[in-house]
């Protein structure tokens, strides 16, 4: 699974079975077992009033980063949010490129926890996020991706 999507580094997600994923439209640093990277452009659309990226946007972006995870790893079955904790640091204004990066944790045989950190330039901690997902029973991607 993770040799199929290798060969999409260096591009934008814009077919992913997530209608969220394709409109974030990151770019594709690193697939790797244990988690992905990917970098996002700050649009106007996913700032706040006063042309920051906003809150939510880094929770979003965190808590779709934990999802591609599992599916770009090979997880079969569909894992639902039990939770999303979210701590914000710093934040970058429109224009700016910010990195994110995935790590799963622990997969247990019903649980998984998967973390997400959001970087801005020189590496400067923007957000960090876990969650933690549950098995749902009787779904999985293929299911979605059809």
């Amino acid at each position: 699974m993770i040799a199929h999507y290798k060969q999409f580094i260096g591009q934008y997600v814009d077919q992913a079975p997530s209608p969220l994923s394709n409109w974030l439209h990151g770019k594709i640093l690193d697939i790797s077992e244990k988690g992905i990277t990917l970098e996002f452009e700050v649009r106007k659309e996913m700032t706040n009033p006063v042309n920051l990226l906003h809150g939510g946007m880094m929770a979003a972006i965190i808590d779709d980063m934990v999802g591609m995870t599992l599916f770009v790893t090979g997880v079969k079955s569909f894992y639902a949010s039990i939770n999303l904790h979210v701590d914000f640091v710093s934040n970058v204004r429109c224009g700016t490129s910010v990195i994110a990066t995935s790590e799963i944790i622990k997969k247990g045989s019903r649980i998984m926890l998967v973390a997400c950190n959001l970087y801005g330039p020189d590496k400067t901690l923007l957000a960090k996020g876990s969650s933690n997902l549950v098995m749902t029973e009787g779904s999985d991607y293929s299911q979605s991706v059809a």
